[in-house]
């Protein structure tokens, strides 16, 4: 986004400063965060202490990034409405946030004795790899890729469109339904009911998965189909076909 946010939007940065502590702060902390995925575990509990610490103290880096982001879109919000390869690195930008923010709860050890080895862990680990690294990788390869073949834009805008929003909803909704699954599935064992329990309570939550998974899977072929018609078609595409 450091690249890409800039050269999209042809400004730079609003804050040299802000950019320098978010990124010495994921320097910092980022290397201890790993551990969190071990908690309750038999590794030395001053690690898993570190690992806490860190992971708490990541939010506040990953906030002044947010934040450094946010000003400098402010003026130019309006392409937005128009550039797909910027929604999808904002859109990127916020998922990381809420996936730190949420991530700073569930790794106390409070939190993981109801979320461990639940689907609210599946669902956190969706947000953050697809909802936040895949779309930046995907609004990335959106700006470039037209590029690469002497074009200004993608072939179809209804294809850019609708797939940026059955991606963007559909993993979105993954998230929220797999965290409310964890929260059942780690009460319903807390109480010492029959595992088998707790399986027939996520089925409601598993089936919801496979519709906004076959939702995010339409996206992605809507996505591809769009690359292979923007490679093939010819260099004098017209604006109005670009629109249909």
């Amino acid at each position: 986004m450091y690249y890409f946010v800039p050269v999209i939007m042809k400004k730079p940065m609003w804050s040299h400063g802000l950019s320098l502590l978010g990124f010495w702060g994921l320097a910092f902390f980022y290397p201890m965060n790993g551990v969190h995925h071990f908690l309750w575990s038999p590794i030395p509990m001053f690690a898993q202490y570190s690992a806490v610490f860190a992971t708490v103290a990541v939010e506040f880096a990953v906030t002044s990034v947010l934040i450094n982001f946010m000003m400098t879109l402010r003026g130019s919000a309006e392409q937005l409405k128009y550039n797909v390869p910027l929604r999808y690195m904002y859109t990127g930008a916020i998922f990381y946030w809420i996936t730190c923010f949420q991530c700073a709860f569930h790794v106390t050890l409070t939190f993981q004795k109801v979320i461990h080895f639940t689907d609210w862990v599946t669902g956190h680990a969706h947000l953050i790899m697809f909802g936040t690294f895949g779309l930046w990788v995907l609004g990335m390869a959106e700006y470039v890729w037209p590029r690469l073949f002497g074009k200004e834009t993608m072939y179809s805008k209804g294809l850019s469109e609708g797939a940026y929003w059955l991606l963007m909803i559909g993993v979105f909704a993954m998230f929220f339904d797999l965290t409310a699954a964890g929260l059942v599935q780690g009460f319903d064992w807390i109480g010492l009911n029959p595992w088998i329990d707790s399986v027939n309570f996520s089925k409601p939550f598993w089936y919801f998965r496979s519709v906004v998974g076959i939702m995010m899977i339409t996206g992605l072929f809507m996505y591809a189909l769009n690359f292979y018609k923007t490679a093939t078609a010819r260099a004098g595409l017209t604006a109005e076909l670009r629109e249909t």
